[in-house]
């Protein structure tokens, strides 16, 4: 058994059916439930859970890549770092929720020995890249918008980095699965995040106030604690082309276009990275 299929085996001690809520066991070629609900386990070694006829896609192929390039450059390790400190060292499970490629979870992991993780996301090329990114960590296919197949209390951290929360019904189903004492990560940018960027190539805009949504988005948690995370980090024309492409925008502009302005620049450029790692704790 592969250590992709190991995580995933081992991530049924808190998987659940999307569609009924029993446990899953493994199967030849997928998980089951009692109810006979069958879920495909893809070449690659994610689980596909998705029910409710979700139509989520999530993030493309060069925006995953785009993401996976800034990360290499160590422009979003001090937000890792972070993150990790946030995580208790008892904890035993981490869900991280619309946690595409598993970098942060990995990150945490490395962190904490003795966690497990699961990464819920839409993006199938997330995904696959998530389902090998650490040994402990597992990968899952959900729209976790429409429900978290997850049990009950099971979750010791959960964590939300640049991902949406869901409304009144994604916080709800997030506070279903944490269990007593668990901590949730909210990491969200700022509004000076990438400002040299936004301005000048007229990007979407951050709104001021967001750490302190985070902060009162689960009615049943306590504000442990606000970290700002910010730094200027100097990149190259390409780089920059990363940063703009690697997250929303990359839906709303095309990528020539803002190529094309960016050749104009000098380089190095100087970038703010400007976000905030939210804490909260469930008594």
């Amino acid at each position: 058994m592969s250590r992709v299929t190991d995580a995933l085996t081992a991530a049924l001690a808190i998987l659940e059916c999307p569609l009924c809520r029993e446990a899953l066991e493994r199967v030849d070629g997928g998980v089951r439930c009692e109810a006979r609900h069958h879920f495909d386990i893809a070449k690659q070694g994610y689980a596909s859970l998705r029910g409710g006829g979700s139509a989520a896609t999530g993030d493309t192929v060069p925006m995953v890549e785009a993401r996976e390039r800034v990360q290499a450059t160590g422009a979003h390790d001090a937000i890792a770092a972070a993150i990790a400190a946030a995580a208790p060292e008892s904890a035993r499970w981490l869900v991280d929720l619309g946690g595409g490629t598993g970098w942060h979870a990995a990150r945490v992991l490395d962190a904490r020995p003795a966690l497990h993780g699961l990464v819920l996301d839409a993006s199938v090329p997330a995904l696959r890249r998530a389902a090998r990114a650490h040994p402990r960590l597992a990968a899952v296919a959900s729209d976790v918008w429409k429900g978290i197949p997850v049990a009950d209390a099971s979750v010791d951290v959960a964590l939300r980095v640049f991902a949406p929360g869901g409304g009144e019904r994604g916080a709800a189903e997030l506070e279903r699965i944490l269990a007593p004492g668990a901590r949730v990560v909210i990491v969200v940018p700022e509004a000076d995040h990438h400002r040299e960027l936004v301005e000048p190539l007229g990007l979407l805009r951050v709104p001021a106030g967001k750490a302190e949504e985070a902060a009162a988005s689960i009615p049943g948690a306590r504000h442990e604690a606000t970290t700002a995370v910010t730094r200027t980090v100097r990149v190259s024309r390409a780089e920059a082309l990363d940063l703009v492409m690697m997250g929303p925008n990359a839906f709303h502009r095309d990528r020539d276009e803002i190529a094309a302005a960016l050749d104009e620049w000098i380089e190095p450029i100087a970038v703010t990275i400007a976000v905030s790692v939210v804490v909260l704790t469930v008594d």
